[in-house]
């Protein structure tokens, strides 16, 4: 469970959350829409760890992210919109580097066991800098998954992925028991993996439901978002 409250974040005078106050639930997808500069992407960093905030306070699985980020990290598997990666390492290489930073037991299997889902085993030997955006994409998405953390954090998870990926991907998501939040501008990702969907405009939650009652009242998603956002 992530639990949210009152979360302001500032970059110099521009407000990017603004008094944010919500809870999302273990076994439970929440999808977070809303144009470029909504605030997803730097409510995932915070809940990452990966980001400072201004004033509120962020619990995870009971624990303060401020008091015990050391611990909350092991249990989160993030995966940025644009990835970081090593450009002069291996695929494997890099992994194994993270796997190191986070004890990993019996690494080289977990590496194995991922790729093979994701397809990419005869890239591991392949240095970074000569990856397409998506085997890139499926790297990240390895080093996010692979130690198999409680929580997902995916930031336009299916951003450069090929249909089967994608796919397997969603297919993933929907067996987490944890809690996963997912920063998209694909309404049809939402009505695929999600539960429950919140719209952001300018730092500021303007809405949140269940996929399904929205769905009883909307086409799409997209409808709903653009509706009542006015955007």
């Amino acid at each position: 469970m992530i639990s949210i409250e009152s979360l302001t974040k500032t970059y110099g005078s521009f407000l990017a959350l603004d008094n944010i106050s919500c809870t999302f639930n273990d076994k439970t997808v929440t999808a977070l829409m809303g144009a470029n500069g909504a605030g997803k992407s730097t409510l995932l960093k915070i809940c990452a760890g990966v980001l400072s905030y201004d004033q509120g306070n962020i619990m995870i699985d009971g624990h303060s992210i401020k008091k015990n980020s050391n611990q909350i990290r092991k249990t989160i598997g993030y995966l940025p919109e644009m990835p970081y990666l090593y450009d002069r390492l291996t695929g494997k290489e890099f992994l194994l580097y993270l796997a190191s930073l986070r004890n990993i037991n019996q690494p080289e299997r977990e590496i194995k066991d991922f790729a093979q889902l994701l397809g990419i085993s005869d890239a591991l030997n392949v240095e970074i800098n000569g990856y397409s955006k998506g085997m890139k994409q499926k790297i990240s998405m390895i080093a996010a998954l692979f130690h198999h953390p409680q929580n997902l954090l995916l930031d336009e998870p299916v951003w450069g992925l090929d249909p089967l990926t994608a796919k397997t991907l969603e297919q993933f998501i929907m067996k987490q028991q944890g809690t996963t939040l997912i920063a998209t501008h694909s309404g049809s990702l939402v009505e695929k993996v999600a539960d429950y969907v919140y719209f952001l405009v300018n730092g500021t939650i303007v809405a949140s439901e269940s996929v399904n009652k929205i769905l009883n009242s909307y086409e799409t998603i997209e409808d709903a978002y653009f509706s009542i956002t006015g955007m």
